[in-house]
C-alpha cells in the first residue's frame, strides 16, 4: 500500500514540527513520571499489595469514564489502516495514567503501548482542525507513532521503521516519520531532559562463520520464545472474559503473592537493572522463563503499558544465559537476545535490527539482522499486532 505525498509541504512542516514538540514533551514527561513511580514502588514495598486494587480501578476506568479509549493499540492500528473518525482525545492521557498505575503496583508490563497510543492519539487530534484526506491522515498518525516510540525508547531510526513495519505498510511516509522521530527525540532529550539507558559496550567488528552460526542459533531460540508468547497472548485475547474484574484482581493477587513469597522483586516493572546486569555477567538459566510468565499474566489480565521492555528483559537474559554455549561474547549474545525476542513477537525484524545498531553500536548490525530475521521466521511471521 503506497500513499501519495501531501499537497502542501509548508503546512506539513508546521504540522510535523508541532507534533514533534508536543509528543516529545509528553513522552519526556511520561518517562520522568515513570522513573518517579518506579522509585516510589521500590522504596515502598507494601505498594505491591495494592496491585489487585489497581487492576480493579483500571478495569473500571476503561469500562466507564475512559471507555472510548479501551480499544488501545487495536483501535490505533484500525485507524491507520482505514482512517474514519479521529482517535479519542482521552487515549493519550488515559494510557499514560493507567501505565503509571500498573508500575506503581509493580506489574510486569512495559511502555511501548503507551508510546504508540500517546503519539498516535496526540497527532491525530490535528485531523479535527485540518482538512486531511485519508492518506494524509494515515501519515499524520504514523508520524505521531514514530515520535512517541522515539521519545520513549531513544531510537529514532528504529521508531520510523517500526511505525510502518508493525502495520505492514510500504509508504513514502518513512521520510516524514524519520523527520518527526528525530525531532521528537531531540525535543525530549534537550528541552525536557529525557534520559535513556546507555547500553553501548565493546563489540567485535569482525564477523566469522562460527559467530554467524551462534547468531542463527540464538535467533531460533528467541523465535521459539516469541512464538510461545504470541500464541498464548492471542489465545487469551480470543477467549471470552465475562468476569474482567475477578480476572485482573486474582491475577494481581497471584502476582503479588509470588513476588513477595519468592523474593522475586527483579521480575516486577521494566526490569532495567536486570537487563544491564545481563549484558555484563551471565544470567541465571531460568530468569527469562519467569519474566515471560509474569508478563503474560499481567498483560493478558488487563494491566496497561505493553510488553516490549519485558520482552527485552526476556531476550537479554536468554542470550546472556545461552552465551556459555555459543562462540560469541556474552555482551553480544545478550544484546542480540534483547532485540530478537521482540523482533519475533512483534514481527518487526527490520526495526529491531536497526534498534540494535542504535542501542549497542553499528558493529553488531550484521549479527542482529541474522538473529532478528531468523526469530521472525521461527515465530511464524505474524506477531502481536496482527489478528490472531
Amino acid at each position: 500500500m503506497f500513499a501519495k505525498p501531501p499537497r502542501n509541504i509548508l503546512l506539513w512542516v508546521v504540522i510535523l514540527a508541532t507534533v514533534s514538540l508536543v509528543v516529545g514533551a509528553a513522552g519526556a514527561g511520561f518517562l520522568h513520571a515513570l522513573e518517579a513511580v518506579t522509585r516510589l514502588y521500590q522504596s515502598t514495598p507494601w505498594l505491591l499489595a495494592a496491585l489487585p486494587f489497581i487492576g480493579l480501578f483500571t478495569v473500571w476506568l476503561y469500562k466507564g469514564p475512559l471507555k472510548a479509549s479501551a480499544g488501545g493499540v487495536k483501535d490505533l492500528i484500525a485507524q491507520i489502516k482505514a482512517p474514519t473518525t479521529p482517535l479519542p482525545a482521552t487515549m493519550g492521557p488515559s494510557i499514560i495514567g493507567t501505565t503509571l498505575l500498573s508500575h506503581l503496583g509493580g506489574a510486569s508490563v512495559g511502555r511501548e503501548g503507551t508510546a504508540l497510543q500517546m503519539g498516535g492519539a496526540i497527532a491525530d487530534q490535528g485531523s479535527r482542525w485540518i482538512d486531511l484526506n485519508e492518506s494524509e491522515r494515515r501519515t499524520l498518525i504514523l508520524c505521531g507513532v514514530s515520535a512517541g516510540f522515539a521519545t520513549v525508547f531513544g531510537t529514532p531510526i528504529a521508531a520510523a521503521i517500526f511505525a510502518l513495519e508493525f502495520v505492514r505498510l510500504r509508504s513514502w511516509a518513512i521520510i516524514p516519520c524519520l523527520a518527526t522521530a528525530f525531532l521528537a527525540d531531540l525535543v525530549g532529550r534537550k528541552l525536557f531532559f529525557a534520559q535513556h539507558a546507555d547500553y553501548r559496550l565493546p563489540l567485535p567488528a569482525d564477523y566469522d562463520l562460527s559467530g554467524l552460526g551462534s547468531a542463527l542459533a540464538l535467533g531460533v531460540a528467541c523465535g521459539l520464545i516469541a512464538r510461545l508468547y504470541v500464541y498464548v497472548n492471542h489465545r487469551e485475547a480470543a477467549r471470552p472474559n465475562p468476569e474482567p474484574y475477578a480476572r485482573i484482581f486474582f491475577t494481581g493477587l497471584f502476582f503479588s503473592g509470588a513476588v513477595f513469597f519468592q523474593h522475586a522483586e527483579d521480575f516486577t516493572g521494566l526490569g532495567l537493572s536486570v537487563i544491564e546486569s545481563a549484558l555484563v555477567e551471565p544470567a541465571a538459566p531460568l530468569t527469562f522463563i519467569f519474566k515471560l510468565l509474569f508478563t503474560l499474566a499481567c498483560v493478558t489480565a488487563g494491566y496497561r503499558g505493553g510488553e516490549v521492555t519485558p520482552l527485552f528483559f526476556v531476550g537479554a537474559t536468554l542470550g546472556s544465559a545461552a552465551a556459555v554455549l555459543l562462540s560469541l561474547p556474552l555482551s553480544v549474545c545478550a544484546a542480540l537476545g534483547f532485540v530478537a525476542v521482540f523482533a519475533g513477537a512483534g514481527a518487526v525484524p527490520l526495526a529491531c535490527a536497526v534498534m540494535a545498531c542504535e542501542l549497542f553500536g553499528p558493529s553488531i548490525g550484521g549479527y542482529a539482522l541474522v538473529t532478528c530475521v531468523v526469530s521472525w521466521l521461527v515465530a511464524g511471521r505474524k506477531g502481536l499486532y496482527d489478528e490472531a
